[in-house]
C-alpha cells in the first residue's frame, strides 16, 4: 500500500475503528477497481464497511487464481500493488481477506496489463465528462457505449472530470460514480481528472479528500512520463500513446506555474507517436459555459494552451461544459474572444468517408494543430454552440470513443440513443485508414458489401484482406488492387462475430489499417410473423380432429382477423365467439413461405390459458396444457396475456410453403376470456452454409398468398400475411437486386458505375411508378405500428420521444450492374420545430410499412449518416443527392431503404405516400443507362 496524506487519513480512521472488526461480517461498499496500469503492474483497489486486511488472487485462468498477494494492515480502502506481470496480458482475479473473497473470481473480473510503451498495438478508450448525476441519463450514455462497442470493450476510460454531484463527496463518489460504473471498473482501468465539483470537497495542493482517497495515481512517474510529485496531474503512456492530465481547479494555471513547469518538461521528454491532453475545463465552447466568458477557462486558454501546441499535442480533451464540441484542426487561438482567422490548420471535416483524414507528419511537431473535443455531454446538456473553431457541436448527451492503430487515430461520438453523430480522424504521414465496415455492423453471407478507406500519400494499390477470427488468421479479398477507396465485397458464406477488414499497401504489407471492431457476419433475423398479423380461425366449438394441423387441410371456411384474437380482456384486435359454457378449444393456422434454410428460430406466444403449437404436422411447442384432444381444457390458468418464448428446431421447417396450427384451450367451462397472437423471427443459414430445413414437396388449396386483401370477419384462407399488396407491404424482400453483373473491384464506383449506354430517368412515386413503403418509428411507443398515417415524422414531439422516418423505393426495374447516374430524394415538409440538420442513414433490415415498429426495427440502421437535408422555415420540397447509396444497391448491397433522424430536441413533419395530393408524396428520380 502506497500513501499520500488522503490515503493515509483514510487509513488512520479505518484503524482506529476497525481493529477488532476482523471477525466482523464485511461486505464491498465499492467494488474491485483499477488503477495506474503499466506494463508489469496494476492497483487493485476497494472499499469495505469494517477495516480487514486484503488479499488479492490472481491468475491467467479465472478457475485457477493460484498467485496471491497479501496486506495486513487492518482498513477499509484497500490498494493492492500486483507487480511482475507480464505485457499485453489478461489476468482474472478475486478480492477480500487472508480467509474470505469478497467480491471477484468470475471472468468479468479481470485486467489487462499494457503493452509496452512505443507498441504501436490497437486499443480502443472511452471518454465520458460530467457524470455525477445517478439516474437515467448517465445510465443510458453508458449503455449506448457498451451496446456500441459489443465484445470489444475499451481498454482505458478517460473522465474528464465532475464525477460526483454536487459536492464530491465520499457518498456521491460512491452512488454517482463507483455504483454506477461497476461492471466497467472491475476490468478497465479509469484516468480521472479534477473536476470543479471534485474541488468543492478535496483540495490539490494537500491532496486530501474523497478524490485523493479514491484514486492511486502515478505522481512519481511510474506509468511513464517525468515525475510530477502529486496526483492532482500526471501523465502516463499506453502503448505509442503518451496522456498527459491536468488539474485546472486545485492547482496552478499560470505560465510561471509547477504545473506549466511539469507540462513543458513532460511534453519535451516524450517520444511517442501520439500525445493526447485532457482536463476538466476546456479552451474553446460554446455551450453551458463560454470560453470567452469563463475566466478559468480564459487562464487555461491564455497559459496553457501556448504550452500543448508549442509541444507536440495532437488531441485535446475536456469537459466542463456540457455539450459535445469538436473543432478542425487548430493552432495558436490564445486571444479572448477567440477567432478562427489563421488559426485553422484545417478547415475540412476530417471525416474517412468526407473530406478525408487531417493529415499531420509522422512524430512530433510542433505546431502542427490539434483538434479539441469537448466531451462534457454524459448527462444534462445545453448551449447554443457555434464556437468559430468548432467544426460540429450537439446538445444532446452521449459520450466518446477513442481508437488508435499505429499511425491513425479516430473519434466518434456516441450519443444517448446509439447514434453516432460524428467521426473524425488525424493520421500521420502515409496512412491507410479503413472506415467501412468499422465495427458492429451485421453483414449478410452473399450480400455485396462495399469496404471503403481513405489514403494519405501516394500508395497506387492495396491488398484487401478478412479475418473470422479477430485477427489470428487472414484471407485475402484482393491483391494489388487499384486504390480507389472502395472495393465491392462479396461476403463469404461464414458465421461470425469476430470479422475484421483489413487493407494494406500493395507494395509494403506493414503500411495497413484495420476495421477499429469486430463486425458479424450472419443472416439477419427476420420476423416471418409478427404480433398482430393474420391468422385464419375456428370458434365454432366444433371438433377438429387432427386433420386441421396439416398443410392439405382445407380452412376456406375458416373466419379471419388480426392478432391479438380472443374474447374478454377488451384489447382484442379479433373478437371470437364467446360460448356459455366456454368452448374448451379455438383453432388457429397460418401457412408462411420458407425460402431458405433455416439456422435458428424463436416462437414467441401470447397466450390465456393453455396452448398446443403443431408445425408442419409435428407439435413443437406446448404450455399449460396435458391434453391435446378438443375436449381436454387446459390444465391450469395462465397470467393474463401470458407471454411464453420457444426456441424452435430448425429441422422443423422445409423451404416451402409450412403450416402452422395452434390449439389455445380455456382452463374452465366458467373461464371468461381468451387470448392469442404470436411472433416468429427466423435466421437463415448462410448461402452454402448446413441446415436441417429440407425442400417441401408437398401442395395445397390453402397456399401462402403473394397478396392478401383487408381482413375479412367471415371467411378466409389461411394465407400468410407476410406479403401484402404493394401500397401496404407487410414485409420487404431480402434485396431488390441480384448480385450477378457487380463490378468485383473497386475502380468506377460501385459496381463501376460510370459511362455507359443512353440514360433513362424514371420518378418512383406512389401513384406515378413504383412502390413506395414509408412509415414513423416512435421510441415512446415502441410497438407502435404507424405506416398507413398520410405524414411521416423526425426529432422528438409529443408522447411519441424520438422518432425516425423509414423510406423505401423499389428499384428492382434497373438492371442490376446499370451505371447510375443521377439519384435525387424530394420529400415535403410540413412542419417543422427549430431549423435542424435531419441526417439519412441507410437502412440494414427489411421491414413492412403496416407492421414496422420502433421494438421491430430495432434502430436497424447505419450508424453513420451519408447525407443531410436542412428542415428550414416554410413548407415545400427539400432534396438531397442519394447517387451513392443507389449505386450500391443497383450492385446488390441488399435495399432495404434510408431511415431519416435528427435531435430529438428538434422536429419535422412530412408527406408520406399516403398524401391525397400525389404531386407532395416521398419521390426518387433516378437516372441510370439500361
Amino acid at each position: 500500500m502506497r500513501f499520500n496524506p488522503g490515503h493515509l487519513a483514510a487509513a488512520s480512521v479505518a484503524v482506529t475503528m476497525a481493529w477488532a472488526g476482523q471477525a466482523a461480517a464485511q461486505s464491498v461498499v465499492r467494488e474491485p477497481y483499477l488503477q495506474s496500469l503499466t506494463p508489469s503492474s496494476v492497483y487493485v483497489v476497494w472499499t469495505t464497511d469494517a477495516g480487514t486486511n486484503s488479499r488479492v488472487r490472481y491468475g491467467t485462468d479465472p478457475a485457477a487464481l493460484t498467485q496471491t498477494v497479501d496486506l495486513g494492515a487492518i482498513v477499509t480502502q484497500h490498494e493492492v500493488l500486483i507487480e511482475g506481470l507480464a505485457p499485453n496480458t489478461r489476468y482474472y482475479y478475486s478480492v477480500g481477506t487472508s480467509s474470505t473473497v469478497l467480491a471477484g473470481g468470475s471472468s468479468s473480473f479481470y485486467f489487462e496489463t499494457a503493452p509496452p510503451v512505443t507498441t504501436p498495438k490497437k486499443f480502443r478508450a472511452w471518454i465520458i465528462g460530467d457524470t455525477g448525476y445517478s439516474g437515467s441519463a448517465p445510465w443510458a450514455t453508458r449503455d449506448a457505449m457498451l451496446n456500441a462497442v459489443g465484445a470489444y470493450r475499451p481498454n482505458l476510460f478517460l473522465h474528464m472530470g465532475d464525477m460526483a454531484y454536487n459536492f464530491g463527496t465520499t457518498d456521491e463518489f460512491t452512488n454517482g460514480f463507483f455504483a454506477q460504473y461497476a461492471t466497467i471498473l472491475r476490468n478497465t482501468v479509469v484516468w480521472p481528472t479534477f473536476g470543479n465539483h471534485e474541488g468543492l470537497s478535496s483540495d490539490s495542493p494537500t491532496q486530501t479528500g474523497p478524490y485523493y482517497t479514491a484514486y492511486v495515481l502515478p505522481a512519481a512517474g511510474q506509468a511513464g512520463g517525468v515525475p510530477s510529485g502529486t496526483e492532482a496531474y500526471y501523465s502516463y503512456d499506453y502503448a505509442n500513446v503518451h496522456f498527459v492530465v491536468l488539474d485546472g481547479y486545485g492547482s496552478s494555471r499560470y505560465s510561471n506555474g509547477a504545473m506549466a513547469a511539469w507540462l513543458t518538461a513532460d511534453l519535451a521528454a516524450t517520444d511517442q507517436d501520439w500525445i493526447v491532453a485532457y482536463m476538466h475545463f476546456p479552451m474553446y465552447t460554446k455551450g453551458t459555459h463560454d470560453s470567452d466568458e469563463d475566466w478559468l477557462i480564459i487562464e487555461h486558454r491564455e497559459n496553457l494552451a501556448p504550452i500543448l501546441d508549442a509541444g507536440g499535442v495532437d488531441l485535446v480533451l475536456a469537459g466542463h461544459s456540457h455539450n459535445y464540441e469538436r473543432s478542425f484542426l487548430v493552432d495558436g487561438a490564445y486571444d479572448t474572444p477567440t477567432t478562427a482567422d489563421g488559426h485553422i490548420i484545417d478547415g475540412h471535416d476530417g471525416k474517412p468517408l468526407g473530406d478525408g483524414p487531417y493529415v499531420k507528419l509522422p512524430g512530433k511537431g510542433s505546431h502542427e494543430g490539434a483538434v479539441h473535443v469537448v466531451a462534457g455531454h454524459g448527462t444534462y446538456v445545453g448551449g447554443s454552440g457555434g464556437h468559430p473553431l468548432m467544426y460540429f457541436s450537439e446538445q444532446q448527451s452521449g459520450s466518446c470513443l477513442l481508437d488508435v492503430e499505429d499511425n491513425r487515430l479516430t473519434l466518434s461520438n456516441i450519443r444517448y440513443d446509439g447514434v453516432i453523430s460524428d467521426r473524425f480522424a488525424i493520421v500521420k504521414g502515409i496512412a491507410l485508414d479503413v472506415a467501412a465496415p468499422d465495427g458492429g455492423e451485421r453483414l449478410p453471407p452473399g450480400g455485396i458489401y462495399p469496404i471503403r478507406w481513405a489514403t494519405s500519400g501516394n500508395i497506387p494499390t492495396v491488398r484487401i484482406e478478412y479475418t473470422t477470427d479477430d485477427g489470428a488468421t487472414w484471407t485475402t479479398i484482393a491483391s494489388n488492387v487499384a486504390n480507389t477507396g472502395r472495393y465491392n465485397w462479396v461476403v463469404p458464406s461464414v458465421d461470425t462475430t469476430r470479422a475484421l477488414v483489413r487493407v494494406s499497401d500493395g507494395e509494403n504489407a506493414l503500411l495497413s489499417d484495420e476495421s477499429n471492431a469486430g463486425f458479424t457476419i450472419q443472416s439477419a433475423p427476420r420476423t416471418a410473423i409478427y404480433f398482430g398479423d393474420y391468422w385464419v380461425y375456428d370458434d365454432s366449438g366444433v371438433d377438429r380432429g387432427t386433420a386441421w394441423r396439416s398443410l392439405a387441410f382445407d380452412d376456406s371456411s375458416w373466419q379471419g382477423g388480426w392478432g391479438q384474437l380472443g374474447y374478454g380482456d377488451g384489447g382484442e384486435s379479433t373478437t371470437l365467439y364467446k360460448a356459455t359454457p366456454s368452448y374448451p378449444t379455438a383453432y388457429f393456422r397460418k401457412i408462411i413461405p420458407i425460402d431458405g434454410p433455416v439456422a435458428q428460430a424463436t416462437l414467441k406466444l401470447i397466450h390465456d390459458d393453455g396452448i398446443l403449437v403443431w408445425l408442419n404436422g409435428t407439435q413443437v411447442a406446448s404450455k399449460r396444457v396435458t391434453g391435446t384432444a378438443y375436449a381436454d381444457y387446459a390444465a391450469a390458468e395462465s397470467r393474463e396475456d401470458e407471454l411464453t418464448t420457444v426456441t424452435l428446431s430448425p429441422s422443423s421447417f422445409v423451404v416451402g410453403s409450412n403450416i402452422i396450427a395452434v390449439m389455445v384451450k380455456q382452463s374452465a367451462p366458467n373461464s371468461t376470456d381468451l387470448s392469442f397472437d404470436m411472433e416468429l423471427t427466423l435466421t437463415y443459414a448462410p448461402p452454402g452454409g448446413s441446415s436441417s430445413s429440407s425442400a417441401s414437396s408437398t401442395s395445397a388449396s390453402s397456399t401462402s398468398a403473394s397478396s392478401t386483401s383487408s381482413a375479412s370477419s367471415t371467411s378466409a384462407s389461411s394465407t400468410s400475411a407476410s406479403s401484402t399488396s404493394a401500397s401496404t407491404g407487410s414485409v420487404m424482400m431480402g434485396s431488390s437486386m441480384s448480385a450477378s453483373g457487380a463490378g468485383s473491384g473497386g475502380g468506377g464506383g460501385a459496381g463501376g458505375a460510370g459511362s455507359g449506354g443512353s440514360p433513362v430517368c424514371r420518378t418512383v412515386q406512389r401513384g406515378v411508378f413504383g412502390t413506395v413503403w414509408d412509415a414513423t418509428l416512435w421510441s415512446g411507443s415502441p410497438t407502435f405500428t404507424d405506416g398507413a398515417y398520410s405524414s411521416i415524422y423526425t426529432g422528438g414531439g409529443g408522447t411519441g420521444g424520438f422518432r425516425a422516418a423509414l423510406l423505401w423505393f423499389d428499384l428492382s426495374f434497373i438492371p442490376a450492374g446499370a451505371p447510375v447516374f443521377s439519384a435525387t430524394l424530394t420529400i415535403n415538409q410540413v412542419y417543422k420545430m427549430p431549423l435542424t440538420t435531419v441526417r439519412l442513414h441507410e437502412a440494414l433490415a427489411p421491414w413492412g410499412e403496416t407492421t414496422v415498429s420502433w421494438s421491430s426495427y430495432n434502430q436497424s440502421w447505419d450508424s453513420l449518416s451519408f447525407a443531410s437535408i436542412i428542415s428550414g422555415n416554410g413548407t415545400g420540397d427539400r432534396t438531397v443527392d442519394v447517387t451513392g447509396l443507389v449505386e450500391d444497391w443497383v450492385n446488390g448491397v441488399p435495399n432495404y431503404g434510408l431511415v431519416l433522424e435528427e435531435d430529438a430536441t428538434a422536429s419535422t413533419q412530412w408527406r408520406a405516400s399516403e398524401d391525397p395530393t400525389a404531386s407532395r408524396r416521398p419521390r426518387l428520380e433516378v437516372c441510370y443507362a439500361e
